[in-house]
């Protein structure tokens, strides 16, 4: 196990997987659907389409890494439509994400790596976007579907579930290295 992967796996993640950096595939598909409004951010956020940048771009990024390594936090709901569950699984996983970011940065890798987040940058209450810079650039975290990643393709290629049967949500973040 790398550097990396201690770090990750010191935040607690309930899965980790890894694979070659090469195989991830920024989809225009996928960036189709952010456009259409699927979770509503399109154009609200400076850690979403447009504002996060070109597809291309994410695509040259990824493939200057070797590794990529996705990290996951899963939920047990009581039923299918146990919001409370969802989005206390989601909070989890960005915590755990920023903490991940932090320790990378504390042990002077973050220049190395690029890390990817499960749903938009919620550092603030309101984005400033397209009004104002960002207030925190440095911390912002831009999601894997943003960078065109299809997230249940890369858990296949890493090895790791995207689905963990009935009732149950997970949510994906990858660091490349």
């Amino acid at each position: 196990m790398n550097v990396i992967e201690e770090l990750a796996q010191a935040q607690g993640f309930d899965f980790m997987g890894t694979c070659s950096a090469k195989e991830l595939v920024a989809r225009p598909e996928v960036r189709s659907m952010c456009a259409a409004g699927k979770c509503q951010v399109y154009g609200r956020s400076w850690a979403c389409p447009p504002a996060c940048g070109e597809l291309e771009d994410f695509q040259k990024q990824m493939n200057a890494f070797d590794r990529c390594l996705v990290v996951q936090t899963v939920a047990q709901m009581e039923d299918d439509f146990d919001v409370e569950a969802m989005e206390e699984a989601g909070e989890l996983q960005k915590r755990r994400v920023l903490d991940l970011v932090e320790a990378i940065d504390e042990a002077g890798l973050s220049a190395e790596t690029m890390t990817l987040s499960a749903g938009t940058c919620t550092l603030c209450a309101e984005c400033t976007y397209p009004d104002e810079a960002c207030r925190f650039p440095g911390k912002r975290l831009v999601s894997m579907e943003a960078a065109g990643l299809v997230v249940s393709e890369v858990c296949t290629q890493v090895g790791i579930p995207y689905n963990h049967g009935p009732q149950t949500i997970a949510y994906s973040g990858c660091v490349l290295y």
